[in-house]
């Protein structure tokens, strides 16, 4: 298949990517161009692009490297507008592309060696997905980390409040719920909860719980 097809390698980054365009045979078929990850950069990409499948009469397989959430969204671009997209693991790539003689690293450079991979071995498509499931997907891993990442400070807090004030947890075992940090943000050491009037402290629980 690799023979019949041009490819497209592309080198991602945050705001643009680099693209080389190579012929089915793997000459270059155009200079590599930079283009930013906005409507209009994208736009002159699908303009070059069509160049190319004037020139050999189909589409050109899409090369590049997973690199998170910035490639994904290059990803569904293009599947979305019926190309052949190969998103290749970074370690895999990276152990081929080490094996060739490179005597300069720019990203035009690595978006011909990824397109030239496409020559050098069998790559698997990329299974697009629908729109609703990839952002599903997508939240779900956010909501994942923000879980943990929620555990991990919840944590923090607990210790550190466990070393400057030892009895603050007999009274609250979750040192993380609502009244607690209500009180520990007004109060936030011993000597100023120890000081504090008791009536402002069942004061400030019954004001934070009505409004809760």
């Amino acid at each position: 298949m690799s023979q019949q097809y041009p490819v497209v390698g592309i080198d991602v980054a945050k705001s643009f990517c680099f693209y080389a365009i190579l012929t089915p045979s793997g000459e270059q078929f155009m200079k590599s161009f930079k283009a930013f990850n906005d409507k209009d950069g994208l736009d002159f990409v699908l303009r070059q692009i069509k160049k190319v499948e004037h020139a050999f009469n189909r589409k050109p397989a899409i090369v590049l490297e997973s690199t998170g959430h910035y490639s994904q969204r290059i990803v569904h671009f293009f599947c979305n507008r019926g190309f052949k997209v190969f998103l290749i693991n970074p370690l895999i790539s990276h152990s081929i592309k080490s094996s060739l003689i490179r005597k300069v690293k720019t990203d035009k450079v690595d978006a011909e060696e990824l397109a030239r991979l496409f020559f050098l071995r069998p790559l698997q498509e990329f299974a697009k997905q629908e729109d609703y499931c990839f952002s599903l997907k997508t939240l779900s891993r956010a909501a994942v980390l923000l879980s943990e990442q929620r555990v991990t400070m919840i944590n923090q807090l607990t210790a550190a409040v466990e070393q400057v004030m030892p009895a603050y947890t007999r009274v609250f075992s979750n040192v993380a719920s609502d009244t607690s940090l209500k009180l520990l943000i007004k109060y936030s050491s011993p000597h100023a909860l120890q000081q504090a009037p008791k009536d402002e402290i069942v004061s400030l629980i019954r004001i934070f719980h009505i409004v809760v």
